[in-house]
C-alpha cells in the first residue's frame, strides 16, 4: 500500500512532458523540426534572428521579439507575406479578422498582404503544445488560401507572381 501511494505521488509530481524553452530560437529550430518542418536559422540586415520554413507548399517565417541579442525572447510571430493584389484592401482584411481569432492578416503600406500567428515565449511549451500550434497556423494558412482563392474568382482576377 506504502508503494503504491509513493508511486501514486511521484506520478503526479513528475510532468507529462518536457517544456520547451522557445525564448532560444534555436530551440524553435528544433522544435519546428520535430513536428515535422523544416527549419533554417537565419539572421536579418538588423542582426535578429529568424526562422524559415514552409507550410502547404508556401513558405513562411518565425520572427523573434523583445530578446536579448539572439537569446531570451519574450514572444514570436509566423507570418507569410503575399505580393500586392487590387484585391488587398482593409475591407478584405476587416472581413478575414473578424472572422478568424488567430491567424491576423494586414496590408502594408506598400499594398502586400501579411498574415501571422503571435505567440507568447514565456513559460514555454510542450512539443505537443507547440507541434498543435504550427499546425493551426498550417491549417488556418490553408482557409486563408481559400478565402484569397473565393475572392479572386469572385472579382474575375488571378493572384499575384
Amino acid at each position: 500500500m506504502i508503494g503504491m501511494m509513493m508511486g501514486v505521488a511521484a506520478a503526479i509530481a513528475a510532468p507529462d512532458a518536457a517544456l520547451l524553452d522557445l525564448r532560444q530560437p534555436g530551440n524553435v529550430v528544433t522544435a519546428l523540426q520535430a513536428a515535422g518542418y523544416k527549419a533554417e536559422m537565419k539572421i536579418n540586415k538588423d542582426g535578429e534572428p529568424y526562422v524559415l520554413s514552409a507550410t502547404n507548399g508556401e513558405s513562411f517565417s518565425v520572427e523573434f521579439y523583445g530578446c536579448d541579442g539572439l537569446k531570451d525572447c519574450k514572444s514570436f510571430q509566423l507570418t507569410s507575406w503575399y505580393k500586392k493584389e487590387p484585391l488587398y484592401t482593409p475591407a478584405l482584411t476587416n472581413e478575414w479578422n473578424a472572422r478568424n481569432r488567430f491567424l491576423k492578416i494586414a496590408v502594408d503600406s506598400d499594398g502586400d498582404l501579411r498574415e501571422f500567428l503571435d505567440a507568447t515565449a514565456v513559460g514555454g511549451m510542450t512539443q505537443a503544445q507547440f507541434t498543435d500550434l504550427v499546425e493551426w497556423y498550417s491549417a488556418m494558412d490553408g482557409q486563408l488560401a481559400q478565402f484569397l482563392s473565393a475572392k479572386r474568382d469572385a472579382a474575375g482576377t488571378k493572384p499575384a507572381k
